[in-house]
């Protein structure tokens, strides 16, 4: 059941969804998806005259054969049987090929899901289209792989080993794929604190040191006006004269009371910053940057890229902060005319710099923001009374205004305010019997509850791609210590996501656990087809040595004879091939 069987479908709605003829969808999708021919793209850094889009497509289909490493694969013959005969290192130096523009690969694949999407559903034109962008932990077994670093797992609450993936995907109204992504790595925040208190306690002596000098002035001036006023008034013995001294003599002892308290108060911080500076000193010592000491971070590989690569791009961001990368996914996918009706966050991505971004691809493609928000200090201007409070003041403020939505088994309270300069509107949500409140932001201001949590539930489709990537498709489960490849391995999990995505968009399956288990069945069928076929040449050469016939001129005479042959090629192409190689051969 190979692609090449499929040429004659001409119309992707023929494709049938009867669950049990799923063997023959998956490579039908994997033809019309045209992976092999996407791969094209990439041959110009081919190795050993071998194809990229021929690697590729071997890489891809990997999981469906049950091959979970490059080793494997070589020894499985899958690639011979493709036309690819290579060994180990081919495969490698694809993974580790600084040049190669993995990112451009995902979105020609995202591109194709989306124009055959298109044909799929053209009528359904009212379904809510959104970005998703979500992180997700990646675990790495080793320190030694570069860039690796101590990150936070939101989930279980523990700091492991690994990346941090962050993923930008496509809800486009029946299916989630993903569009974009980048590895990041943690420097940790535990001395950034220590260092932000420090770095407080330093102006504070700065600070107090200026106010210290200014009574020490103060002092000073009082004292010569003591001695001075002495002076004046030195044998004589009349009131007014005891007065002025006595004045004098007050103002001195006020002066030194201020003085003394003031530099006991600048005592006082200076012990303070020098204890943080020791409490700097520790925590660096017990949480250094990345989470790795100095000699783990030299033990780590690393590898010198040419500036402007891909590969080099894909290391800087790295370090960038999330919220930044976030920013120019959305740039990149609205440029490559992903045009989505949301952009969907969490609370950990929402920011003035985000809501200003999507602000401004609303005035331009209509396109809104709907985010989680954190209960912290940030400050809204109540459109009411112009005045700035935070969420939880604004909780208190309005909580009586707040309204029973039925439907949800919800109370919530929409409130407009301006954040920033910018016009949104805030919904406190209660669910059910919970005891604390959710706060949701968006810049469509005439979106109503019940639609705005419609389009917010969307959001858990990136859950579940996270779960199913990690649990099917091996994300982030690679081996190599080079960061090249862990780009080119996460690229590969999700390009074979959204090929099973579209899958499970013609057969119509529920759930992945079946679109997985049918793809495996497919990938099982064709090995098993495969190996049936090299049983048939054997036992080929068994007869002929039996019979006393010279096998050559007995392929030989198959392959002129016409009807004979076409009666193989549309019996099976694949094997017609095979016959014609074992043949010259």
């Amino acid at each position: 059941m190979a692609m090449q069987q499929n040429k004659d479908i001409k119309n992707i709605y023929t494709i049938k969804n009867d669950q049990q003829e799923n063997a023959y969808n998956l490579f039908q999708i994997l033809s019309k998806m045209k992976i092999a021919r996407i791969g094209r793209f990439f041959n110009s850094v081919k190795r050993c005259g071998v194809n990229v889009s021929d690697i590729i497509m071997l890489l891809v289909l990997m999981p469906f054969h049950h091959i979970s490493s490059i080793p494997m694969l070589v020894k499985s013959g899958m690639g011979e049987n493709q036309g690819v005969n290579c060994g180990n290192s081919v495969y490698y130096d694809l993974k580790n090929n600084a040049k190669v523009n993995w990112r451009s690969l995902l979105y020609l694949v995202a591109l194709r899901f989306k124009h055959l999407g298109e044909e799929l559903n053209m009528k359904m034109v009212n379904k809510t289209r959104a970005f998703i962008v979500d992180d997700s932990p990646l675990q790495k077994s080793g320190i030694k792989t570069e860039l690796v670093s101590r990150v936070h797992d939101h989930v279980s609450g523990e700091f492991i080993f690994g990346y941090k993936i962050l993923v930008l995907g496509y809800w486009d109204g029946f299916s989630f794929y993903p569009l974009d992504f980048s590895l990041h790595r943690e420097k940790g925040n535990q001395a950034d604190k220590v260092k932000k208190r420090l770095d407080t306690a330093n102006w504070r002596v700065s600070a107090q040191c200026k106010v210290k000098k200014e009574y020490a002035k103060i002092l000073t001036e009082a004292e010569r006006s003591l001695i001075l006023v002495k002076k004046q008034n030195k044998g004589k013995q009349t009131k007014a004269a005891i007065k002025q001294i006595e004045t004098a003599k007050n103002k001195v002892k006020r002066a030194r009371k201020k003085y003394k308290a003031e530099e006991a108060k600048y005592a006082e911080l200076t012990n303070k910053a020098t204890e943080l500076r020791a409490e700097l000193k520790e925590t660096r010592k017990k949480h250094p940057d990345y989470g790795l000491t100095k000699k783990q971070m030299n033990n780590q590989y690393t590898k010198d890229r040419d500036a402007g690569t891909p590969g080099a791009q894909r290391v800087a961001e790295a370090d960038m902060k999330k919220t930044t990368s976030m920013l120019a996914m959305l740039k990149r996918a609205v440029k490559r005319k992903f045009i989505p009706d949301y952009v969907l966050t969490d609370s950990w991505f929402f920011n003035q710099a985000l809501v200003r971004a999507v602000s401004k691809l609303t005035k331009r493609h209509k396109i809104n923001l709907v985010s989680m928000a954190k209960m912290n200090t940030t400050k809204y201007k109540l459109m009411a009374n112009n005045k700035y409070y935070n969420a939880a003041e604004l909780l208190i403020k309005l909580e009586r205004q707040a309204v029973t939505a039925r439907s949800h088994k919800a109370k919530y309270i929409k409130v407009a305010v301006s954040f920033g300069d910018i016009r949104v509107n805030l919904f406190f949500i209660k669910i059910g019997q919970a005891s604390s409140w959710k706060l949701l932001v968006t810049n469509d201001l005439t979106i109503n509850f019940q639609k705005l949590m419609e389009v917010y539930q969307i959001r858990w489709s990136i859950e579940i791609f996270f779960r199913e990537s990690k649990q099917y498709l091996n994300l982030g489960k690679s081996k190599s210590t080079c960061f090249d490849a862990q780009i080119a391995d996460a690229t590969i999990s999700l390009t074979q996501y959204t090929i099973l995505s579209f899958h499970q968009r013609i057969t119509k399956y529920g759930s992945f656990d079946g679109v997985f288990a049918s793809a495996l069945e497919d990938a099982m069928q064709n090995s098993i087809a495969a190996e049936l076929q090299k049983m048939f040449l054997i036992l080929v050469e068994m007869f002929c040595e039996m019979a006393g016939i010279d096998v050559i001129e007995l392929t030989g005479s198959v392959i002129r004879n016409e009807q004979v042959s076409k009666k193989i090629i549309n019996l099976n192409p694949i094997f017609y091939q095979k016959l014609e190689k074992h043949h010259a051969a």
